[in-house]
């Protein structure tokens, strides 16, 4: 099963579970709008509930320093509360097949390799692909499936993506980007296949030391990015020397990396922003320009372009 059909059962189940809900829960007759207030808000609930019990157990166990006032922390639960609606509920599940972004068959042209992490498909980088920022670029997607395998079988699709990229383009290396756990396949990848046709790596919010929440995971690759995991310390024994060649991004308001300086490589280029949640960030214009500003570092062949500012 797919992602995308993974969540196209979700997002019509949840809805209406809650107008199933609301139908048995009140005196009958049942008002119509009734019901349909249980489905649209079921999946808000579900949703906010989940990243309440996030946010709550990040403040407690790696509240950062200073304290993020109650106000600062709110505005960042709704917007990341947003981005995990949209996401899981209507752009991954209903519009994940659009078009890739046109390939140019130029050696000279950078080309980039976006890599979603868990429970995510290429619709996640449909903001940045919509945001023009990467026209001088050749882009390609790649969804890590199967949705709940093992993360070191995430090497052979990110290989095959690599490889299908470099065949199109003409392009001798890529730039890999990755978000969340796409970063941890970017690693085993370069593990498994070395690092002769990747330019740099950059990884968003990637649990490359592990996360506490991941010992609650039920699947094979959430158990693999538990803080302390076998998966997690062997990784680490294999790629430190590849480290100079990674820009790793890390948001110091994650709600789901803890602790949050998790996604930090000594010995790579790190960057740290705050105010946006672990999912957000990946639709977070500063996010985007370390991925232009570092793709183009690694391929300097790409033009300067000029990009309109963020409304």
């Amino acid at each position: 099963m797919t992602i995308a059909a993974l969540q196209r059962l979700w997002s019509i189940a949840v809805p209406l579970a809650g107008a199933l809900a609301v139908w048995w829960g009140l005196p009958e007759p049942v008002e119509p709008w009734w019901l349909l207030a249980g489905a649209v808000l079921a999946p808000v609930a579900v949703v906010g509930g989940l990243l309440a019990i996030e946010f709550t157990v990040a403040a407690a166990v790696d509240p950062g320093s200073p304290r993020a006032s109650p106000l600062r922390v709110l505005r960042i639960f709704l917007r990341e509360m947003s981005v995990s609606l949209r996401l899981f509920t209507w752009r991954q599940p209903w519009r994940s097949g659009f078009p890739e972004p046109p390939l140019v068959r130029d050696p000279q042209r950078p080309a980039l390799l976006l890599v979603a992490g868990f429970m995510c498909n290429r619709a996640a980088w449909r903001p940045l692909l919509d945001s023009g920022r990467l026209a001088q670029f050749n882009v390609a997607t790649v969804n890590l499936e199967p949705i709940f395998g093992d993360i070191d079988h995430y090497a052979e699709v990110v290989h095959e993506a690599v490889e299908g990229l470099r065949t199109a383009t003409g392009a001798a290396r890529v730039v890999l980007v990755g978000h969340s756990m796409g970063g941890l396949a970017a690693r085993v990848y370069l593990r498994k296949h070395g690092d002769a046709h990747v330019a740099h790596v950059v990884t968003l919010a990637s649990p490359h030391h592990g996360t506490i929440f991941g010992r609650l995971g039920h699947s094979r690759n959430a158990r693999q990015m538990a803080r302390g995991s076998r998966f997690i310390e062997h990784l680490k024994q294999h790629d430190r020397g590849r480290w100079a060649r990674f820009t790793t991004v890390a948001t110091r308001d994650d709600n789901l990396l803890i602790p949050r300086s998790s996604p930090l490589l000594a010995g790579a280029k790190q960057t740290e922003l705050d105010g946006v949640g672990h999912l957000a960030l990946i639709e977070d214009p500063r996010a985007w320009q370390v991925i232009v500003d570092e793709a183009r570092s690694a391929c300097p062949a790409a033009p300067a372009r000029s990009v309109p500012a963020a409304t």
